[in-house]
């Protein structure tokens, strides 16, 4: 999940934010030109309370989040003041326009934490200062939530052909993505490489988030779209009478594809080093969610339905809740914790995309200590 469901825009201005992550290197690896409009308001309004909480007392945090699956457990804390319940204060969620804002703000003091694209964290933490870079302090998702969809217009293969015949059914074809450099072109890019394909076999058209994708299968403007949420996918699917032509979490998939810890978990380096209690205690709430989706299941799908997906896939939701107690849930650490191996793949990956270079990224710079499996 390289890039959020909410697009961004543009706005001048190329300096750096702390002296040390510019946003024209994060920028670039999230292909768009200029930073977001609105961080400047968000900059002003959302300060980081710096005091240390005390045992049992509240300590404001400020906590970023979009609506969909990648972020329910945001959306649980919240609904469910599970937050209050772990000694944070928590009004509401930050909702930034796209990731790559929500890490300025981060880095700039004003979110304290977010759930993240492992990508762009480490991108991020390979281009800021020292004290203020995001570090990695957990993993809700290890497996990639990425997906093709094919529109209603083209005969597509059937479920059970094999991973390359369903990428050369995409050849000659406009394939939508959030944006050229994202994260949804640069899995695209992969898959194509797994399928022994070139990036030109196909044209790839910028055409932002889930709102911009429905729209463009349905004028044929595109004729696939690359999902980045396991919900968002099958949304796109239902409401454009589409096909899922890949999951990149099914069996059938390059492990390179299907095995990718795609939701990390950051806080600012500093938080991480003098208030861990604090980190540890969002971490915590965290996990209460984590298990409350399965003692509600029928509960969580309506809240994700409502919250996520505009109240129109019920069923949908109600599928991912399922998927999420069976096959996400079971591959989490306790406490969210990060091992080495998934780690090192990460960042492997980032340095094959070209987001970071050799040596930015090491397990004990990315992860604190008390976040280590």
């Amino acid at each position: 999940m390289f890039e959020s469901q909410n697009g961004g825009s543009p706005l001048g201005g190329l300096r750096a934010l702390d002296n040390g992550v510019s946003r024209r290197s994060i920028l670039r690896f999230a292909g768009l030109g200029a930073a977001a409009i609105g961080a400047a308001p968000l900059l002003a309004a959302c300060g980081s309370n710096a005091a240390p909480a005390a045992t049992g007392a509240m300590r404001k945090f400020n906590a970023a989040a979009f609506p969909g699956d990648a972020y329910f457990l945001d959306t649980i804390n919240l609904e469910n003041k599970f937050y209050a319940q772990h000694q944070l204060e928590v009004a509401k969620h930050i909702t930034p326009q796209s990731g790559v804002q929500a890490f300025q703000l981060l880095v700039a003091g004003a979110v304290d934490g977010y759930a993240s694209d492992t990508g762009l964290l480490m991108a991020t933490h390979a281009n800021s200062s020292k004290g203020k870079r995001p570090v990695l302090v957990g993993f809700r998702n290890l497996d990639s939530t990425y997906g093709i969809i094919g529109g209603p217009d083209s005969q597509w293969p059937a479920a059970d052909a094999s991973f390359e015949e369903k990428m050369h059914s995409l050849k000659g074809k406009k394939i939508g993505v959030t944006a050229v450099g994202a994260g949804g072109d640069l899995q695209l890019r992969l898959a194509l490489e797994l399928a022994g394909m070139k990036p030109g076999d196909v044209t790839v058209l910028a055409v932002g988030p889930t709102a911009q994708a429905i729209p463009n299968i349905k004028a044929k403007r595109i004729d696939a779209y690359v999902g980045v949420q396991w919900t968002a996918t099958r949304f796109i699917s239902k409401e454009t009478g589409g096909t899922i032509l890949l999951d990149f979490a099914e069996a059938s998939a390059p492990d390179l594809l299907r095995n990718q810890a795609v939701v990390a978990i950051a806080v600012r380096e500093e938080m991480a080093q003098q208030q861990p209690e604090v980190v540890q205690n969002w971490l915590a709430a965290q996990d209460a969610a984590n298990w409350w989706i399965g003692e509600n299941k029928e509960a969580a799908a309506k809240l994700l339905n409502d919250n996520g997906l505009g109240g129109k896939g019920l069923e949908i939701a109600t599928e991912y809740v399922e998927h999420y107690v069976a096959d996400v849930q079971p591959k989490l650490n306790p406490m969210f914790k990060a091992t080495e191996e998934t780690v090192d793949k990460m960042a492997e990956l980032a340095l094959r995309f070209g987001s970071v270079k050799k040596g930015d990224i090491t397990y004990a710079q990315l992860v604190p200590e008390f976040a280590r499996a």
